[in-house]
Order: C-alpha cells, then structure tokens, then sequence
C-alpha cells in the first residue's frame, strides 16, 4: 500500500526546497524572490498532486521547473545596469577582503548583463557545479 499523497509531498518538499531555492537565488540574486518562486513551484505541484506518484525523478523535475520560473523571473525584471560601471577598481589597497567583495559585486553585475537561459547555464555550471550534460537536460539544450 502506498502512502498518502499528502505525506510524498512533505517528504518531497523536505527533501528538496533548500537546494531549489539556493539554486534559484544564485540565478536571481533575490533570497525573498527565490524563496517565493519554489513557493510557486511546489504550489503549482500540489494542484496537479494527483500526478505526483506519475513524476519518475522528483528533484529533476522540480529543479527544472524552478529554474524555468528563475529565468522568467528575470525576463520579467531585467534591471539595466550602465556597462561602464563594470570596471575594476585600480588603485592599491591593502585589505584583500574589499577588493574580493569589490570583485563579486563586479561579476555579479557582469552576470546580469547575460541573456536569463546563459545566467542560469553559467550558474548551474559554476556555483552549482552540474555537469554540462545535466545542464542540457535540466534546461532542455542540446
């Protein structure tokens, strides 16, 4: 006998929320936003929970589902940032530490300059550290 549907999808939702929504924060850079799209993801999921025990890889096909909601997030929000503003600060400094958060805030906007589908490739590729072949199929790319 199987469990209750309620009870696969607490076990899902358990399983897997804090990856989706780190994984769509380092795609949207917004911890409340990414927090809200998971939200979705899962909420969208329990309208169709009859289909749950239908579903073969559960995190696959949620972290696709959060990742698809990430890069329309950012289709719908992009922000422009002046290209100008993306170089590096020359002047010597002795504190290691600002110049490496003077970097990341420089890749950060460097990285919301790309088209949503690269962002949410180069992230996949470089934070979340998936193979290319798993980024292609999570993303639907040859």
């Amino acid at each position: 006998m199987s469990e209750p549907v309620s009870q696969t999808f607490e076990k899902i939702y358990k399983a897997h929320y804090e990856l989706l929504r780190n994984s769509s924060e380092n795609i949207i850079g917004d911890h409340d936003a990414s927090h809200d799209i998971v939200q979705e993801v899962f909420v969208n999921l329990w309208r169709r929970k009859e289909d749950i025990s239908k579903i073969l890889n559960p995190k696959a096909y949620l972290f696709r589902s959060v990742i698809n909601a990430s890069i329309s997030y950012l289709e719908k929000n992009k922000q422009t940032v002046p290209f100008a503003s993306l170089h590096l600060e020359t002047t010597q400094r002795s504190d290691s530490a600002i110049l490496l958060k003077e970097l990341e805030a420089k890749i950060q906007l460097a990285l919301d300059h790309l088209p949503p589908k690269c962002k949410a490739v180069f992230v996949l590729s470089r934070f979340e550290e998936l193979p290319n072949k798993e980024i292609a199929g999570l993303l639907g790319l040859s």
